[in-house]
């Protein structure tokens, strides 16, 4: 009976681990504790994103805001600024898509969890593909604007505007 009871406790918290470590791959988690993810690949799983209202200071590089979604509760879970190759931008933007409407998927994304500015879980946290934006910033070559924290949607989906 013992071995019974063992073997279902073992397989009920097997079943229950998939759908816990789904919620991991989000923008709100990463940013709870984002020392613990610093300078490592990480992959978030993006619902659409969105460019930034500001253009790169770079012209090898693009920026967007990514959008994640929690994969156990199919709900949103924060903005992420990610970094891409400025040639890749249309394909990017195509591949993860810019509006929510009608849009029931989601794409994993994966790239370097860097601090952009600041310190903490209230600093510039962003995602870079591209493996270079830390280089830049370190020698100066690279500003990333102030208070670009996420992208300000109103705390909703749908049709979004750039801010001016």
């Amino acid at each position: 009976m013992k071995t019974l009871t063992l073997l279902t406790v073992t397989a009920l918290i097997t079943m229950a681990s998939p759908g816990f470590a789904d919620s991991k791959r989000t923008a709100d988690y990463l940013r709870i504790e984002p020392t613990k993810h610093v300078d490592k690949e990480v992959t978030v799983d993006v619902l659409m994103v969105h460019p930034t209202h500001w253009k790169s200071p770079v012209a090898e590089l693009a920026f967007f805001h990514a959008t994640t979604i929690d994969r156990t509760d199919k709900k949103v879970s924060g903005t992420i600024l990610v970094a891409v190759a400025a040639d890749k931008a249309a394909e990017f933007a195509k591949k993860y898509g810019t509006d929510y409407e009608g849009k029931n998927n989601r794409h994993a994304l994966t790239g370097k969890f860097i601090l952009v500015s600041g310190k903490g879980p209230s600093g510039l946290w962003m995602i870079d593909t591209t493996d270079k934006v830390a280089g830049l910033l370190k020698e100066s070559k690279l500003t990333i604007p102030d208070g670009d924290k996420g992208a300000n949607f109103g705390g909703r989906i749908g049709r979004f505007r750039e801010r001016n």
